[in-house]
């Protein structure tokens, strides 16, 4: 874990680090996975801001919420996802929905008595939270912030996992959380996996002072050989950029930046057309 000192040091140093960045470059297969991660990362920052408007808007309409809300769940497209709270019966059922429009809410109404009935897939959605959560709790996982905030994204064929995101909460406004997010897995048949965590502990991205000229945070992973769906949420989520360095495949550099792909920073010897050295 790096402290704020540290961390800020790193995103003033960004520059000079990607001009010394090895000299690499992407196999088909990196430049797929890279694509999906993005993909999903924008659904994720997508679902997580729907959900994050609706639940101030339906307070607002409940007055007796605490009482009645058991949970939600989101479908549909990153450009036009739609909301589903529901209660806490057995078997739930719908009590708001509202639609993600150009980032703003749209379509928000609580759902009368004869349109509450969930369907087969939205029911399956909320079961695959609700064992992905005691998955969590048995593995005795905590969020790095105040709360985690749940994303379950529905699988695309009846055989798929129906994947169930925990991601921290900010701590601070500007803040951006960088550990503490996880993912698990969870089958057709309602058993969760094990939970896969996308970071090795906490870490946050303070915001940059007013005096400072920045041009992003830099972080390392040591999960995974390339930039994670988690990292794609942060920039998409906060809208700021990051540059990621993956350690597991010869501390190569990416620059992430909000509604672009994902890039690999080439080196000088890459950019003037040059073979990279072989490794030592």
């Amino acid at each position: 874990m790096r402290t704020a000192t540290a961390l800020l040091a790193m995103i003033l140093a960004a520059p000079a680090v990607a001009q010394t960045a090895p000299a690499q470059t992407l196999s088909a297969e990196e430049r797929a996975a890279l694509d999906r991660t993005t993909e999903r990362g924008r659904l994720l920052a997508a679902y997580d801001r729907v959900a994050w408007l609706g639940t101030d808007d339906v307070q607002r309409r409940l007055p007796d919420w605490r009482q009645k809300l058991g949970g939600w769940i989101v479908e549909g497209p990153a450009t036009a996802p739609i909301l589903t709270f529901h209660d806490r019966s057995q078997p739930p059922r719908a009590l708001y929905t509202a639609r993600l429009v150009g980032g703003k809410l749209a379509d928000a109404k609580l759902v009368s008595a004869d349109a509450a009935a969930l369907s087969p897939s939205q029911l399956s959605l909320i079961a695959a939270r609700d064992s992905a959560a005691k998955a969590m709790g048995a593995a005795a996982l905590r969020p790095c912030g105040p709360a985690f905030n749940t994303v379950v994204v529905p699988p695309a064929t009846a055989s798929d996992v129906t994947a169930v995101y925990f991601l921290s909460a900010q701590t601070k406004a500007d803040d951006m959380p960088i550990g503490g997010h996880y993912r698990v897995d969870v089958a057709p048949d309602g058993r969760a996996a094990a939970p896969y965590a996308f970071s090795k502990g906490c870490m946050t991205l303070p915001p940059p002072s007013a005096k400072q000229r920045v041009v992003g945070g830099v972080v390392s992973t040591l999960t995974a050989p390339l930039p994670n769906e988690a990292h794609s949420f942060v920039v998409e989520a906060y809208q700021r950029r990051l540059f990621v360095i993956t350690p597991l495949s010869g501390n190569r550099m990416f620059a992430l930046k909000p509604g672009a792909p994902t890039v690999l920073i080439p080196s000088p010897a890459t950019k003037a057309g040059r073979a990279p050295k072989p490794a030592a």
